[in-house]
């Protein structure tokens, strides 16, 4: 009779530790302790505790890749709202809204689900639809923590307002909205930017047919791939690494900096294969107005040919935050402006930039002409695909430069300093020559 008793008992641990499943309906919680798996065992959810913390957060997690024992957490539901003990349990009610210890954690689906199932899947998107649908009324990839996984949108439903952007952790031990943001920004051109607080610390730039902008051309490797997309409905960033071998993901972390992580099977690590911002040229506007920043030299701030340091003084200090101004100014009326080709390796802030998605380059300089207000203009794909270019109207800010430039940008110098530009290209190429 004990040992009996013994085993309902064991049997009973078991239960409460392990739900062998991916589905949660309706009135069978999930209790602290247990967790769903998904079909492929990639992903698990169920309640943990960060770092040294006793709170209880419910999360995703990557079910079998561990480093030392460490859970890697991609998503946490109740960030703002920890329970103090083990006793929580997270349900989904016969509407079909998911509540954690009877506390809603986050925006429901809006329409009342009749046989609702809430299900944990392989590319670790946890979703809530009808049990005879395929359709999703709800899922976390639409609220997004610090991760963006495979498959996972990153900006904006425009049909709804959603607006899914990255937000670090306050710390290891505290997984509640910290003080960095990674987002979609639409004034203008769309483009990533990299927040503190409400002051933009660096920007990834406009989408550019390859990549973004500010951050280099990228390799794809064994088929990963990506893509932006940007309509009336929509505009958001997506990569892919369906049909690969490839795990990776990419995080915001506390000290505000982007990084992409591959996971490495031999070593069972995970390898930091990107990071953003990468060196104080990525650091938002460090030359000022019409300044380029080259981390390959010193100083690494330079005046573009045709402008001069604003504040000799403070770059006499090494501060260069005041920037550039004109040695002549433009003279729109007689029309005898040009334009200077400048190779660089990020395109200057766009957020006040004029797009132009359906001309040419030489029909964008003429409106660039036409527009006394225009500073500058560049094409918009570098990828040789479709047409389209932007139009700067005023001061060109947060320019970089290095060894491997990819853009031209045309600037606007008055005549002037136009013959200059020409003259010392024309002694650059000679020199070249020479060699």
């Amino acid at each position: 009779m004990v040992q009996l008793l013994t085993q309902l008992v064991l049997l009973l641990v078991i239960f409460h530790y392990s739900i062998a499943t991916d589905t949660l309906n309706p009135n069978q919680p999930l209790q602290d302790g247990q967790i769903l798996v998904s079909a492929k065992e990639f992903f698990a959810l169920g309640f943990f505790s960060p770092g040294g913390s006793k709170n209880r957060y419910v999360g995703i997690w990557y079910n079998k890749l561990q480093p030392a024992g460490q859970k890697t957490i991609v998503w946490v539901a109740n960030r703002r709202s920890p329970l103090s003990g083990t006793n929580g349990s997270l349900e989904l009610n016969d509407n079909g809204t998911l509540t954690i210890s009877s506390m809603m954690f986050l925006p429901m689906p809006s329409v009342i689900l009749s046989n609702p199932v809430a299900q944990l899947l392989d590319d670790g998107n946890f979703v809530i639809r009808e049990a005879n649908s395929s359709e999703f009324a709800w899922q976390s990839f639409d609220y997004p923590t610090d991760t963006l996984l495979s498959g996972m949108k990153f900006g904006w439903d425009l049909r709804t307002g959603l607006n899914r952007n990255l937000t670090s952790w306050r710390s290891n031990d505290d997984p509640s909205p910290g003080r960095y943001v990674l987002s979609m920004d639409l004034e203008g051109i769309p483009q990533v930017n990299l927040w503190s607080d409400s002051t933009k610390k660096a920007r990834m730039g406009p989408w550019n047919g390859i990549t973004f902008s500010n951050i280099g051309a990228t390799k794809s490797n064994n088929g990963l791939s990506s893509a932006f997309v940007s309509n009336k409905d929509e505009v958001y960033y997506m990569y892919n690494t369906t049909g690969t071998t490839i795990v990776c993901r990419s995080i915001v972390d506390q000290s505000g900096m982007e990084k992409s992580f591959v996971w490495i099977e031999r070593s069972g690590t995970w390898n930091n294969v990107l990071y953003f911002p990468k060196s104080q040229c990525e650091e938002y506007s460090e030359c000022g107005p019409f300044g380029v920043c080259n981390i390959d030299v010193w100083p690494i701030c330079r005046c573009l040919q045709g402008f001069k340091p604003k504040s000799p003084q403070e770059w006499a200090l090494r501060d260069a935050l005041s920037g550039c101004e004109r040695l002549t100014t433009l003279d729109c009326k007689n029309k005898t402006d040009g334009f200077m080709t400048i190779t660089i390796t990020a395109l200057p802030e766009t957020s006040k930039a004029i797009p132009y998605p359906n001309i040419s380059l030489n029909e964008c300089r003429a409106n660039c002409l036409k527009n006394c207000s225009c500073t500058a203009y560049a094409i918009t794909n570098i990828s040789g695909a479709g047409m389209g270019c932007i139009i700067w109207v005023t001061e060109l800010i947060d320019m970089q430069m290095s060894s491997h430039p990819t853009q031209d940008v045309f600037v606007r110098l008055a005549a002037a300093d136009l013959e200059r530009w020409f003259l010392i290209r024309k002694r650059t190429m000679s020199l070249i020559l020479l060699r």
